[in-house]
Parts: C-alpha cells; sequence; structure tokens
C-alpha cells in the first residue's frame, strides 16, 4: 500500500501566460500572470509547469507555447491548462469552442481565475462560452465604429494614412513655380539641386513626385487660392 501511495503523483497544471507587445500594462504583465497561477496551483495541490507566449497577439491560437501545451495536454502529459483570464487564452468564440470541445474529447480540464470558472462543472463551461462570446462581440464593435469614423473623415475631407511629411512650404514652391511656367522634371531638378528632402527622406524627385503634390490636397488648395481650378494646365499635363 506504501508502495502504491508513493507512486501517485500530483496532477500536472500547464500554466499559460501571454502578452502582446501592446498589452505592457499593471495587472498584464508576465510576472504578474506566472504569480497568480503559481499561487492557485499550490492552493489545489498541483504541480505546475509555466508556459509562455511573449509578443503574440490572442487573436487566434497560432503560438508556439499554446501550441505545445496542447499538444501535451492531449498526449496525457499534463491533466490541467490554466490561466488568468479568458482573454489570455482566446479571444474569438471559435477558437475557445474549439478549445472546450478539445479539452472534452481529451479529458483535459480548463481552468480560469477571473472569473473563477472549471470546465469541469457544466456552470463554469456555460460561463466560459458566455465570455468568449461578449469578447468576441465588443471586438467587432470597436472595429465597425473605426471603420465608420475612417468614412465620416473621409467625407469631411480630412486626410487618412500616413502624416504629411513634406512641409506646405515646399508646396507652395512647386505651385508657384509650375505657374510659372516651369515643367514638372524642372521643379524637380530644382528642388533636388537645393536638397530639399522628398516625402521619404530619400530618393531623388521625379515628374511624378510633382504631379503628386500638385495634386495633393495641399496643392489643390494652393493652386484655388491662386485661380486655378481642377482642369489647369499646370497640372493635367504631368510629363510637361
Amino acid at each position: 500500500m506504501a508502495a502504491s501511495q508513493m507512486d501517485q503523483t500530483k496532477p500536472l497544471a500547464l500554466a499559460y501566460v501571454r502578452v502582446s507587445t501592446a498589452l505592457q500594462v499593471d495587472g498584464a504583465s508576465l510576472d504578474a500572470q506566472r504569480n497568480l497561477l503559481n499561487q492557485e496551483a499550490q492552493q489545489r495541490d498541483w504541480d505546475v509547469d509555466i508556459v509562455v507566449d511573449e509578443g503574440y497577439s490572442g487573436k487566434d491560437l497560432r503560438r508556439p507555447g499554446l501550441t505545445g501545451a496542447l499538444q501535451r495536454l492531449d498526449a496525457g502529459d499534463a491533466q490541467i491548462l490554466i490561466a488568468t483570464r479568458l482573454d489570455r487564452l482566446s479571444r474569438s468564440v471559435g477558437d475557445f469552442a474549439g478549445l472546450l470541445a478539445r479539452a472534452h474529447g481529451r479529458a483535459w480540464r480548463l481552468v480560469l481565475l477571473s472569473p473563477a470558472l472549471d470546465t469541469q462543472d457544466p456552470a463554469g463551461k456555460f460561463t466560459a462560452y458566455v465570455l468568449a462570446a461578449a469578447a468576441e462581440y465588443e471586438r467587432d464593435l470597436i472595429a465597425a465604429r473605426t471603420r465608420e469614423g475612417m468614412a465620416q473623415r473621409r467625407l469631411e475631407g480630412q486626410h487618412l494614412g500616413r502624416p504629411r511629411v513634406v512641409p506646405e512650404s515646399v508646396v507652395a514652391r512647386v505651385v508657384e513655380q509650375r505657374i510659372a511656367g516651369a515643367t514638372l522634371q524642372q521643379i524637380a531638378d530644382a528642388l533636388e539641386g537645393d536638397h530639399v528632402p522628398t516625402a521619404r527622406r530619400s530618393g531623388p524627385w521625379r515628374a511624378s513626385s510633382i504631379q503628386g503634390l500638385l495634386e495633393s490636397q495641399t496643392g489643390q488648395r494652393l493652386l484655388s487660392g491662386l485661380g486655378q481650378g481642377p482642369g489647369s494646365p499646370c497640372i493635367v499635363n504631368p510629363r510637361d
């Protein structure tokens, strides 16, 4: 009997910790997660291995640490996957549903600390599904609001994308020289000769670059102020 008892081992929990590079905030650090999971494992009398995915998003399950942990659980090398919160594991209802089905099929447990739930309990499994659905709904709402906001800014004529890096004084110079009769290539050569940096801060000025400045919002505004409309010959012939 004594030998049999000595052969028995504690359940092994794989404590999964994750933080993306954009989520280095209070309460979400790797050390904070490790400490919480180690404390929980000690209270439940589990052995524990820490599994880390540092700098990976929770948008899908393609993470090396999690992939290895799931393989160990499926093989029976560990019995429990534990994390501090659901979003440490997954932000997708579909992915989380797959994890639950996998845990059930391979007979391992999924445990979360906040809120306290254990998929060994039916109520805990139901709560986990609800939390995953709410997280995905919130993410979809944020994406929809972002798209709507960008569409509205376009309607209002606001500039989107990378910030403009060509000073307005340079655009004004281009506009003035073009109205004075300079060709696009002549303007480009003059800027190049004066060592004026391009928008990318590298590479030479080209006729196409000058045309782009003339057709930009700033260029069009300056042209309008000088009585030059969109059909003006100073902007419609890019090779002149």
